[in-house]
């Protein structure tokens, strides 16, 4: 692919760029719309200057010659107007490269980013101070006649067509005064009304920890906007579990407090809109089965096994606010306070799918650094027991079903990242999950 994009690259600054590297971080097969997506991230380097700089770029491919190549068409057709539009020359970010180009020998629309037809407001932040926004971060400097002075913005996650994350640096200066300050927060782009019930939870999480509510509290809300499908938080400031275990730190201690939290945001009424109920779960769980026999057929007889056994064993149980996509990368120490971050999944939802992940992650740990393969697994036993020393013991029960279904999710998130060595440690993660369900974990 890197002669490819060599080949096909369109870049508006009269500048010859050489592709050095292409790497994949991320694909989505998406069956029912008959297209698969590929995001890229392309190093690339000016042979004038020497300098060198990222670049995110999307490929969608659609499936069939006849049956679908007028849909096809039509698809393209509006995705290449709509980036024409939201593209250079309308007060968006400058690039330099065109928005979009096709890859005929491929049959694959290319999107570069920030440029994405169904987060048209993520070139809008990527230019400069929006005029819905500006205000609302110029008010979090307190009282002053604040002017801004500086608008950095530094990409974080992109998922096309779905969100991104942006990490926003606003400098600003009193006109009365001429005292300067810097502030940062972090601004997420939706394709959808989502980060609506997001801002919510958090603000209701805000508010009852900041009034001396047991548990994690979150970072502070600004502010959702509707108009552009933006929400908008104050910096979290903190180490991350994911950066203590890759230091190789004792987190045993951080480990007891996070299961007494969560266990109290379980056992607690915090409210959202959102529900999570079993059939959702079991949907999740089989696309990602059906997507995982797909690219790795040799572990399909395991995988259906390890879904049919998940899926028959589970049964509806009474929700509790549950965070659905917990992580090691999601939870923060600042001190000896806890900060859960990336709300977009919370729930009510059965509690221990977050026991399940988390655990998992622990003990799939060596996946991400060095450490002796006992540590993580010890780690999470610690975790476990302590979070049933708060929990009713009668959860336990399901916990080794949604360790099985937390590690094909695990596995699945694997293929879609292709990190080096993915297939061993795919199926490293597969023989966790039948160990689970064998009552070995």
């Amino acid at each position: 692919m890197r002669e490819v994009f060599q080949r096909h690259l369109e870049p508006l600054d009269g500048k010859a760029y050489r592709v050095l590297e292409c790497r994949i971080f991320g694909i989505r097969r998406q069956q029912a719309l008959h297209r698969c997506m590929v995001q890229y991230i392309l190093r690339l380097a000016d042979p004038r200057t020497g300098g060198e700089q990222d670049q995110w770029v999307t490929g969608v491919m659609y499936s069939g010659w006849r049956t679908r190549w007028m849909l096809e068409k039509l698809r393209f057709r509006r995705v290449w107007e709509g980036l024409r539009r939201s593209g250079p020359g309308r007060g968006t970010a400058s690039s330099a490269f065109a928005p979009a180009y096709y890859v005929p020998e491929l049959r694959m629309l290319v999107q570069v980013f920030p440029y994405d037809h169904r987060l048209p407001a993520l070139p809008l932040l990527m230019a400069g101070p929006s005029p819905e926004l500006e205000p609302l971060l110029l008010a979090r400097f307190g009282p002053g006649d604040w002017q801004t002075e500086a608008w950095e913005v530094e990409p974080v996650r992109y998922q096309a067509e779905l969100r991104a994350t942006l990490r926003l640096t606003v400098r600003a200066r009193d006109a009365a005064t001429g005292r300067a300050e810097e502030k940062r927060f972090y601004v997420k782009v939706y394709h959808n009304e989502k980060g609506k019930q997001t801002h919510e939870a958090l603000r209701e999480l805000w508010t009852r920890a900041e009034a001396g509510g047991a548990g994690f509290t979150v970072g502070r809300p600004v502010a959702y906007l509707s108009s552009l499908r933006v929400l908008v938080q104050e910096e979290v400031v903190g180490t991350s579990l994911k950066d203590m275990l890759l230091r190789g730190d004792d987190v045993t201690p951080v480990m007891r407090k996070v299961a007494r939290d969560l266990a109290a945001l379980h056992l607690g009424h915090t409210v959202t809109a959102r529900r999570r109920r079993l059939r959702d779960e079991v949907t999740r769980l089989e696309k990602a089965g059906k997507l995982l026999r797909w690219a790795c057929p040799h572990l399909g007889p395991e995988i259906e096994e390890i879904v049919g056994a998940v899926v028959a064993g589970l049964g509806e149980v009474s929700p509790a606010p549950t965070h659905c996509d917990l992580k090691p990368n999601h939870i923060m120490l600042d001190e000896n306070r806890l900060i859960l971050i990336d709300l977009d999944g919370f729930a009510w939802a059965d509690p221990i799918l977050d026991v399940a992940r988390l655990s998992a992650y622990l003990i799939k740990a060596p996946l991400l650094s060095p450490l002796h393969h006992d540590q993580p697994r010890a780690v999470a036993r610690t975790f476990v027991e302590e979070y049933f020393a708060y929990a009713p013991e009668a959860w336990r029960e399901r916990l080794p079903l949604h360790y099985a279904g937390a590690y094909l999710r695990l596995a699945f998130g694997l293929w879609r990242r292709q990190p080096p060595g993915w297939p061993d440690k795919v199926e490293n993660v597969i023989k966790e999950a039948k160990d689970s369900l064998a009552g070995k974990v």
